[in-house]
């Protein structure tokens, strides 16, 4: 059930360009509280979108061909959907995901198609077809302009949700006892000590993570507007 008003999320002109900035207005505020506001804000209000000028998202692919980050609580979320039990996450990010290495660094993203959009994306009518279950980062772009604030908030966010399922692939490879496997690498030199645990960790749902445990003191200070 939503938390109303512990984010709020309102309009904002931007040089005649309408898009989105936000407060938290409750310390205890969480993820799926800064999810609930832009979604609902997303239904309410009329934002100038910069690659299709339409209304609506509806119906409109562009960004399902891009980069799409993926939290470990996404693959929770995903599986749930799909009703999928009891398996290892390196044969999930097989499935749905593709893992990226670079030296010490490790991207993993949703998959894509040969047609270079998303396995999800309904390619006859231009919908996604686990809409409810769509990643975070699929929730939160909004193709706005937005406040350094608000910007600033969604990158801490998807970037700690990614480092944490980076850690858990990692965890559960030296626990299987088999190498990681991944999709794509250069000079792959991955270690899980580089992987340290943060406010994601040990958490299934978008609804234990604090938005305050998340952010740094100076970005707290401007979201937080004590109501």
């Amino acid at each position: 059930m939503r938390r109303a008003n512990a984010v709020q999320v309102f309009l904002q002109n931007y040089n005649n360009d309408y898009g989105y900035d936000l407060v938290v207005a409750d310390e205890s505020a969480t993820v799926q509280d800064y999810l609930d506001a832009l979604n609902q804000a997303i239904e309410e209000y009329s934002f100038t979108r910069g690659r299709n000028k339409i209304l609506s998202c509806r119906g409109c692919d562009l960004c399902c061909a891009e980069r799409a980050p993926l939290t470990a609580i996404d693959l929770y979320n995903i599986n749930d959907y799909l009703k999928v039990c009891d398996e290892s996450l390196q044969k999930t990010l097989d499935r749905i995901g593709y893992i990226m290495v670079n030296g010490p660094a490790v991207d993993i993203t949703l998959r894509r198609g040969e047609d270079e959009r998303c396995i999800f994306l309904g390619r006859k009518n231009g919908l996604c077809t686990i809409y409810s279950a769509r990643p975070l980062v699929c929730q939160t772009f909004i193709c706005c302009p937005s406040s350094t604030k608000a910007a600033r908030l969604r990158e801490i966010i998807v970037n700690y949700g990614e480092d944490e399922l980076v850690r858990q692939w990692l965890w559960q490879a030296v626990e299987l006892g088999y190498p990681p496997g991944f999709h794509e690498g250069f000079r792959p030199k991955i270690n899980l000590k580089d992987w340290k645990p943060n406010g994601f960790s040990a958490k299934r749902n978008y609804r234990e993570v604090k938005i305050k445990e998340i952010s740094p003191p100076n970005l707290w200070k401007q979201l937080y507007k004590q109501g």
